[in-house]
């Protein structure tokens, strides 16, 4: 038997958090503090955004983060210990992840008011759950991954770093301004 939504509700912001980052992005913040005061939504999870270097066969749980930033970056960013470049055979990726959000809606009626405010910002939002909880997922379009070292080998030409950094921060910027369009909106 499914409880009460304003128990599960309560419940569910009363949760510690469980991330792999182990905290809420202060980025994000504002737009989870508006959600989550009205009455037919609260939040599950999120990420405002972030830039990677990370190694793995690309499976969720086969991934290791060498780096992880949830802010703009410098060109330092791309550096890893020799002790890393040494332990990591294969590829380094990097990556640049949009933000990400999933609501839970008190009703069909609800997520479908969610889903007209966050499909004028993000067209990839959808209808994630209706099994046990009406769950929308809210996330951007901006992504960007490539290979960054082979075998330890720099595949990018290093004086490429600082077009390549504006290039990652612009998208992170427009990232978080698309992120407070949406919180304005709630």
């Amino acid at each position: 038997m499914n409880m009460p939504f304003p128990t599960e509700k309560k419940n569910q912001l009363a949760k510690q958090d469980k991330s792999k980052k182990g905290d809420i992005d202060q980025k994000i913040f504002p737009l989870l503090e508006a959600i989550n005061t009205k009455e037919d939504y609260y939040t599950t999870s999120s990420c405002s955004g972030r830039i990677l270097l990370w190694c793995g066969s690309g499976k969720k749980s086969e991934i290791e983060w060498l780096k992880v930033s949830h802010d703009l970056i410098a060109e330092d960013f791309y550096k890893i210990s020799k002790q890393e470049d040494e332990n990591k055979k294969g590829l380094i990726w990097l990556r640049l992840e949009p933000m990400i959000l999933h609501v839970a809606c008190k009703d069909l009626e609800s997520a479908n008011k969610l889903l007209d405010i966050a499909k004028s910002f993000y067209k990839k939002s959808c209808l994630l759950s209706i099994r046990n909880k009406i769950v929308v997922e809210i996330r951007g379009s901006e992504f960007v991954e490539m290979p960054l070292f082979k075998e330890g080998k720099l595949l990018f030409a290093e004086e490429e770093f600082l077009w390549l950094t504006e290039m990652l921060n612009e998208k992170m910027k427009k990232v978080w301004e698309k992120t407070e369009m949406l919180r304005k909106r709630f």
